[in-house]
Order: structure tokens, then sequence, then C-alpha cells
């Protein structure tokens, strides 16, 4: 009987998670409580039993998705290819913004981390550091432009998942963005192109 309870229990767990993480994707940061209870079929008190908080449950999300990215950056820095490894690394990086949107909303706030947990920092902070590691890798070897920094990665990769889905009528998708990230990629090979305008970000 106490195994059944406790099947149960992580069953309803993995309900609460699966729906969080849907709901996050599909509406950010700012979902409510009641839309992931709604979506998981389980009643508040189950979801306060796992998690004290609802910054808890968002939390608990973020550090998956992130350690996923982590998880793709590592795979990328295992490349035999320096500047494979960085495309790859620039197309998870998109690809993961595009599809979640409270994903891109925690990137695009990670700086005022007053709020999050030491372990939501440190995963912000060790995947920062993997774009580093990659970026410079391949600008080592020669193959990726010069003058790029590891701090214009993320503002490139957010700009190829904020493309607009429709533009001039005309419909573009994943097929769409996968386009924009070749041109892009493109661009930032070490082929004698004009210098960069102004200074990185900081």
């Amino acid at each position: 009987m106490d195994g059944e309870m406790r099947s149960d229990a992580r069953r309803s767990v993995e309900l609460v998670v699966a729906a969080a993480r849907a709901a996050i994707a599909e509406q950010g940061l700012s979902v409510s409580t009641n839309e992931i209870v709604k979506r998981a079929g389980v009643g508040p008190a189950t979801l306060y039993r796992r998690f004290p908080s609802r910054q808890a449950l968002l939390e608990t999300i973020l550090l998956e998705v992130v350690g996923e990215l982590v998880a793709a950056a590592e795979a990328a820095a295992e490349s035999p290819d320096p500047f494979a490894g960085f495309a790859d690394l620039v197309r998870a990086l998109a690809a993961a913004q595009s599809t979640n949107k409270g994903l891109s909303d925690a990137l695009a706030a990670e700086s005022d981390s007053a709020g999050h947990s030491d372990a939501v920092r440190a995963a912000f902070a060790g995947l920062r550091d993997h774009v580093r590691r990659i970026t410079e890798r391949a600008r080592e070897a020669g193959v990726l432009r010069a003058d790029l920094v590891w701090q214009d990665v993320p503002f490139l990769a957010g700009a190829a998942a904020g493309m607009s889905t429709r533009c001039l009528g005309l419909g573009a998708g994943k097929a769409g963005r996968e386009r924009v990230i070749a041109v892009m990629l493109d661009g930032l090979r070490e082929t004698g192109r004009e210098p960069l305008p102004g200074s990185p970000p900081s």
C-alpha cells in the first residue's frame, strides 16, 4: 500500500512538472499557479506539498531547461571542428529560446538575478562559461572572425530566436530560423570581412 502511495505521489509530481514546463514554455515566467494545476489535473495542495512556492517550481523548471542547454554546449565543445561546435552552440541557444518563452524571459532578465537561488545563478554562470570557451576556441583556431567576442553570441542567438514566424505575409517557422542562422554563421567566419562597428556588450 505504501508503495502504491509513493508511486501515486511520484506520478503527481511528474504531472505537475510536465504541466509547468509546457505552460512556462508557452506563456513565460508569469504563468499562474492555477494554470499549471489545471493543466496537470491536480489540486493546488498537491503542488504545494512538493514545491513550497511558485518560485521554487519555476526554478525547478529553469534548472531542467538550462541543464539541457549545458548538455548541448558540452556536446558542442566535443566537436573536433571548432567552427562546427560553435555553430551547434548557436543553433541550440536559438532553438531553445524560440520554443520556450520562459527561457527567453529568464535569459533576458538574468542580469537581475537577485531573486534567483544560488543553484539557478550557478547554472547560468556555467552556461556563460561554455559559451565563452566554445567561442574562444573557434576564434583561436582562426575559423571565427577575430573581432567577435563571446558576449556577442547570446545576442546573436537571441536575434535568430526572436525572428517573427510571419513577416510580410510569409511564414517562417523552424526552417526559416535555420536559414537565418545559416546566413548569420556564414557572416561570422574569419574571411577578411569588414570590422564590427562599436564596442562589444559588457
